[in-house]
């Protein structure tokens, strides 16, 4: 790390990886990315947001709500949105074949930025939101190669342990999804109750 800012942090997040550990919890979805980002690097200088996806497929029961979310990190100020792709594939089981998708290029659009962010020295410490394991081989590279520090912000039971020893483990809680997603209702202004006239 330098010297002069050590503490100037990127976030890069796997948003697949996220939608679906979000979703398996029941929790909310509809994350507000910059706001993530910010509340991740705490303290720290934000350096850039990117984030990773693919856009739904067409006819899904979650295409007009995916469009519409992807638009939405799309058109923000602060984020850098690095589009991937869905690979259907067709699978059979007992009830009959169905198709299945399987995102592809994220991992390596990831693995790209951090060593190449690293090397340009634009950022001391990498966030980076997923539980995929693979990454383990480009945190490792990050620290050695560039002396980088690489955080790992993962769901509690998909721990990726590949990543330990290469990577600082900071656990995902509900608690920071309640505090972006939270809007309180407007206050209502208490009345007295109307007495009935005789």
């Amino acid at each position: 790390m330098t010297g002069e800012q050590p503490n100037r942090a990127m976030v890069f997040v796997d948003g697949n990886n996220l939608y679906h550990r979000l979703r398996e919890r029941g929790w909310p979805t509809y994350v507000e990315i910059g706001a993530l980002a910010k509340r991740l690097v705490g303290g720290r200088q934000l350096t850039g947001t990117y984030y990773y996806n693919a856009p739904p497929p067409s006819g899904s029961e979650h295409e007009a709500r995916g469009k519409a979310y992807l638009a939405m990190i799309k058109g923000a100020p602060d984020i850098v949105f690095r589009q991937s792709r869905l690979q259907p594939t067709r699978r059979a089981d007992e009830f009959g074949t169905y198709t299945s998708y399987v995102e592809k290029g994220a991992d390596t659009a990831i693995s790209a930025d951090m060593v190449r962010f690293a090397a340009a020295d634009e950022y001391d410490v990498a966030i980076l939101v997923s539980n995929d394991g693979d990454f383990a081989p480009v945190a490792e590279t990050v620290r050695d190669v560039y002396g980088k520090l690489v955080e790992v912000i993962y769901f509690k039971g998909s721990r990726p342990f590949a990543m330990e020893g290469v990577a600082r483990m900071r656990e995902f809680r509900q608690g920071l999804l309640q505090e972006l997603d939270y809007r309180p209702e407007p206050k209502r202004t208490r009345r007295r109750p109307q007495r009935k006239r005789r």
